[in-house]
């Protein structure tokens, strides 16, 4: 509640809240010398990668041998996303990630994650300091709904290093900005399908 004057009270009603969940995973350095070998041997074997995807950039997908190891980062992040928005209550999450290599000069363009039928969408990101920003948008900003110096006109941004990990809505459009360094961005994108006690799943991590 807020109070301009005298005693009237004007309420403040949330109708909607779209969070962005990040973290720095702090065995990144770790994880980045049992994934690099595997992803260098994934995109040899499959130097055309999947069909579809954006100029200068490959992506495959492949169990890893480390994929224990490549959860922990993502159980942990889902599991903070559940404890804010569905406290005290038990979930199931089935898990598909996928890897993308961009070159420098590539881009990603605007796109959600609807088609996959998830819940939830993420990106752990192997190699990714200073190899350009993502942008999330809502639908007003996107559109450009918004008057000039209204609140929520800039669409949120952000700056990876290696090791960070983030976690949204898939039906969140976003996209990611130029690689303007000297390396490749390496990320693992990922899909979370969440499933409450009770309902049956396979291949699942628990919160």
């Amino acid at each position: 509640m807020i109070k301009p004057k005298g005693t009237i009270e004007i309420a403040k009603i949330p109708l909607q809240e779209t969070r962005l969940f990040q973290y720095r995973y702090p065995d990144w350095k770790k994880l980045y010398s049992k994934l690099m070998p595997e992803i260098n041997r994934h995109k040899m074997a499959d130097p055309k990668g999947l069909p579809g995807g954006n100029a200068r950039c490959w992506r495959g997908i492949k169990e890893y041998t480390h994929q224990k190891d490549l959860l922990k980062p993502i159980n942990t992040i889902v599991s903070g996303w559940l404890a804010y928005y569905f406290p005290g209550d038990y979930f199931r999450a089935h898990v598909n990630y996928w890897t993308n290599i961009n070159k420098p000069g590539s881009l990603n363009m605007i796109h959600n994650h609807v088609m996959a039928s998830c819940h939830l969408s993420g990106v752990y990101y192997v190699q990714g300091e200073k190899t350009g920003a993502i942008r999330f948008y809502t639908h007003e900003q996107l559109y450009n709904l918004i008057p000039d110096g209204m609140p929520y006109q800039n669409k949120i941004g952000h700056g990876p290093s290696d090791g960070d990990i983030l976690l949204f809505p898939s039906y969140l459009q976003h996209d990611v900005d130029v690689n303007l360094s000297n390396r490749d961005r390496i990320t693992i994108g990922f899909n979370v399908v969440l499933k409450k006690k009770g309902e049956k799943s396979n291949d699942e991590t628990k919160h």
